[in-house]
């Protein structure tokens, strides 16, 4: 279903400015969204009071006075006796749309965390008029273990104004980089950073998410004990690769080896791009375990033969652990000019 505006609704109107949807309506809650639009629609006509605004709509005090703080941060409103002025504030950059999968949520660039911290003063003022927010802390400390100061207070309030993450999200944030033994502030905001990225606000997202962080984990960790990777943890990059692999395409830990395999011989490295064109190629061509990837490379052969005389087969002696197939002549022609071709692109 689509809409339009009813042109009759003109009676009157107010100006309310385009960046409140181009870069803060993802982020605004309902308080904070209805406190603005109050504000716009009577505060160019009269001084107008956290009480009226309250009263009005039907809030508590305190819900509309942190609403004020998020836009004053924001940059959108003034305290009544402030001139203008150029000033840092958070923007997030606009995600393009992406018609291929209209349903699903496009990934946020976001700016660091040290982007227009609220001050001391405001973070005292925000922990007087809201409970909401002091049993927050409190939470968190006992997440953490230990108390934490303003800057520890300032930084989960950026991840709450800033990002746009719910309270109850920031704590779970913290409860998992505690269990996975990083309870840094650092490691907490990079984790909330990522999942206000992935446009994850939910419980149930946050849920998916550690799901799917744990299955990768496993099979990084699998890996692992099969080669001479040293990085207990995948690099961000190295996840995603392992993400599609795992999830998307569905490739055993088995298969990703091969592919590792062959990326040291070609290239000699571990080359994730390269991998990632192994694997696809594979998956193309609807090979899923070993024993696929022998039968096409005997069909293979067999092509590449037909019309030649049979050849003398010469002994040779393999080593215990060597593979009956040699994976490196399959994959030679079928991936290397196609790894090359993405490089020049």
């Amino acid at each position: 279903m689509n809409f339009k505006i009813n042109p009759l609704s003109f009676n009157g109107i107010f100006a309310v400015p385009n960046s409140l949807v181009d870069e803060n309506i993802r982020l605004a809650s309902v308080v904070q969204l209805k406190s603005l639009l109050y504000l716009l629609r009577y505060g160019n006509l009269r001084t107008v009071t956290t009480e009226e605004m309250a009263e009005a709509l039907c809030l508590d005090k305190a819900d509309v006075q942190d609403a004020m703080v998020f836009w004053l941060e924001r940059g959108l409103v003034l305290k009544e006796n402030e001139e203008p002025s150029l000033t840092t504030r958070v923007t997030i950059e606009k995600a393009p749309h992406s018609a291929a999968k209209p349903a699903a949520e496009p990934e946020r660039v976001l700016p660091e965390i040290v982007i227009s911290k609220p001050s001391h003063e405001e973070v005292s003022a925000r922990l007087k008029g809201s409970e909401e927010l002091s049993l927050f802390f409190q939470q968190a400390q006992a997440s953490l273990g230990k108390p934490f100061g303003y800057e520890g207070q300032s930084t989960l309030l950026m991840l709450h104004d800033g990002y746009g993450l719910p309270l109850e999200i920031i704590i779970m944030a913290i409860e998992y980089c505690v269990s996975q033994k990083k309870d840094g502030f650092r490691h907490i905001v990079s984790l909330a950073k990522r999942w206000s990225e992935l446009n994850i606000d939910t419980i149930e997202g946050v849920n998916q998410y550690l799901e799917e962080h744990t299955i990768v984990d496993e099979a990084w960790e699998k890996l692992r004990s099969m080669t001479e990777i040293t990085n207990r943890h995948p690099t961000e990059k190295q996840r995603r690769f392992m993400t599609s692999w795992t999830k998307e395409l569905a490739f055993t830990v088995e298969m990703i080896y091969y592919a590792y395999e062959e990326s040291i011989d070609r290239t000699g490295k571990m080359n994730m791009k390269y991998m990632d064109t192994i694997i696809r190629n594979w998956a193309s061509l609807g090979i899923r375990t070993p024993a696929d990837i022998k039968k096409h490379q005997d069909e293979w052969e067999k092509k590449k033969n037909a019309g030649k005389a049979p050849a003398a087969k010469k002994e040779s002696k393999k080593e215990d652990n060597e593979p009956s197939y040699d994976i490196g002549l399959f994959m030679k022609e079928a991936v290397n000019l196609k790894y090359k071709k993405q490089e020049n692109n």
